[in-house]
């Protein structure tokens, strides 16, 4: 059973660490298709400008070609620290060369057709290069060649570290192959490649992604190298076709570092368990020799198995009572720490929006990083002042009288950068001339758990939020209600409930409307909900108008 279980286990990491592997070859992949988006715009760009066609004109009737190089040498491409050589070739003849070569080759079916064709090609002495390759009429091309190993650490150098784990490229044509070595990053064709460095198994996984089009996973032998044993490892390759056309791209890690630790906690479990065995078996038989030799040992034992119950029934309640004390102590310390907390990610945010505001156009992939930086940030910021005020309890609060339709409004233009596109704000407030008698600061979290609650529910399929204030005999109403797909019945007794939510993982802590409920508690008001699935959910907040007795004390003790 300990090794079903433990077996269980690795087939559960290794899902795991296949799904890492996936997302580390899929974000290569995507900035491999970036940077190959930007060399072909750059490509195209620089053959529309007016100077190279009056160049090309000069060259095709005169055959003079001194204007076609001075517009190439003032490309923007030229200055591009990934870019090696610049060509202008008549026919396949190679007219100009930036480094002056000519002995460049280009192999057919290697990378993508287009507009601009991208593939690897290979000079006189065997290096390779990725050339991006532009025809224009009378079979005059421009191409530029990018050297292969900046291309490799522009995409992928950063996201490994040593040699056991590591990213692999190869060509749709399965010709050239990149890999990072002790060395550094080697750039090398495939019938060369059979070497130390390349694993057979590594290149036939990729092989077979790029012939079966499909994604492979797969166990190998690592080879031994000087100084190194050899080892089990595990690689994830996606294929060229579908991603970014020209290289398909795998992720290995070396899988002794996690099934070793698992192996061990296997054969120290089983031990443990046969020590534990054996000894039940000895004390069942000296229990039952005992029983055999005396009826009164019997009896003592009976006995000691009743004060054992009574005994574990206490340690049972003495549990539950040093859990409810150990929450109680969490509540406490919650508001303490949150301070502490806040100090730590203000800062954090700060500078994450600094350097967004810094970065270049360009720079898509570091704009989503510090993006995400700062979006866990706040979200972590969120979740700590949720469960200061959850866990607060008799705090004196401020109240002030606040105008409700002037709270909604500010509410609304609070949440309105996370409005939904697809989604409509309708706001009727009647309320003009009428007072609440509350904290402002709790009402407004109040309607704004209420409102961004509605926008998360209509983000799929759009809809309507209308926010009505209104006076109902003595109280102020608030009607929050959206068109969204409504709650289950099922689920709308527990919705008010600390951390209840329906949210997929990652999107909700359940704590928003647990907090609209202590709000409303602490105002003397109400707060019900009206749902039909399908057809949108309505919250209503009820809120008593103030008393002669309520201007009196500016404090109120929750």
């Amino acid at each position: 059973m300990v090794f079903r279980v433990f077996r269980q286990y690795e087939a559960i990491i290794i899902e795991n660490e296949d799904r890492q592997l996936l997302g580390l070859a899929r974000s290569v992949d995507r900035s491999i298709t970036s940077y190959l988006q930007q060399f072909s715009r750059d490509l195209e760009h620089t053959l529309r400008r007016d100077g190279l066609t009056e160049a090309e004109v000069e060259f095709r009737e005169k055959g003079e070609d001194s204007r076609l190089i001075q517009q190439m040498e003032e490309s923007i491409l030229a200055d591009h620290p990934l870019t090696y050589d610049m060509l202008c070739m008549d026919g396949g003849t190679i007219l100009y060369s930036s480094r002056g070569k000519t002995d460049y080759t280009f192999p057919p079916d290697a990378g993508l057709d287009g507009s601009v064709s991208i593939r690897p090609c290979v000079d006189g002495s065997g290096n390779i290069y990725l050339s991006f390759v532009k025809t224009i009429q009378d079979d005059l091309q421009y191409a530029v060649l990018v050297e292969l190993t900046a291309f490799y650490q522009a995409v992928a150098g950063n996201l490994i570290a040593g040699t056991q784990d590591r990213i692999l490229l190869l060509d749709a044509g399965g010709r050239a192959l990149l890999y990072q070595t002790e060395e550094g990053i080697q750039a090398v064709l495939v019938e060369d490649s059979q070497g130390e460095t390349v694993n057979p198994d590594e290149l036939d996984a990729l092989l077979s992604c790029q012939s079966s089009e499909d994604q492979v996973s797969l166990f190998y032998k690592a080879k031994a190298t000087e100084g190194t044993k050899g080892y089990t490892a595990r690689m994830v390759a996606i294929p060229a076709s579908g991603n970014n056309g020209v290289f398909s791209v795998g992720a290995s890690l070396n899988y002794e570092t996690i099934k070793h630790p698992i192996h061990m906690s296997t054969i120290r479990l089983t031990a443990y368990s046969s020590m534990i065995v054996v000894g039940i078996l000895l004390l069942a038989g000296t229990l039952l020799l005992m029983a055999r030799r005396s009826a009164r040992a019997q009896q003592e034992v009976l006995l000691l198995r009743e004060r054992n119950l009574a005994l574990e029934e206490v340690t049972k309640k003495s549990q539950a009572l040093a859990h409810h004390q150990r929450l109680e102590i969490i509540g406490a310390l919650t508001s303490s720490i949150a301070h502490e907390f806040n100090n730590l990610l203000t800062p954090i945010m700060g500078y994450s929006i600094l350097v967004l505001e810094k970065l270049p156009p360009d720079a898509e992939e570091t704009y989503d990083n510090v993006l995400e930086i700062y979006e866990a940030s706040r979200k972590a910021k969120t979740i700590i002042s949720r469960l200061s005020d959850l866990s607060r309890k008799n705090t004196p609060l401020t109240f002030q009288y606040v105008s409700p339709d002037d709270l909604v409004l500010r509410v609304l233009e609070i949440a309105a950068p996370a409005k939904p596109p697809k989604v409509r704000v309708d706001s009727k407030l009647q309320c003009r001339h009428l007072w609440v008698h509350g904290n402002e600061i709790q009402l407004s979290q109040m309607l704004l758990n209420l409102v961004l609650n509605a926008y998360q529910a209509m983000e799929a399929n759009g809809g309507t939020l209308t926010v009505t204030t209104q006076q109902e005999e003595d109280a102020i109403c608030f009607h929050v209600a959206d068109t969204g797909p409504g709650i289950a019945p099922e689920l709308l007794e527990s919705i008010f409930e600390p951390f209840f939510t329906t949210k997929e993982r990652g999107k909700g802590t359940g704590l928003g409307l647990a907090i609209v409920q202590q709000v409303v508690k602490e105002h003397q008001g109400t707060v019900s909900v009206h749902s039909e699935v399908g057809h949108g959910t309505t919250f209503i907040v009820r809120l008593p108008l103030p008393t002669e007795e309520d201007g009196t004390d500016d404090n109120c003790i929750s």
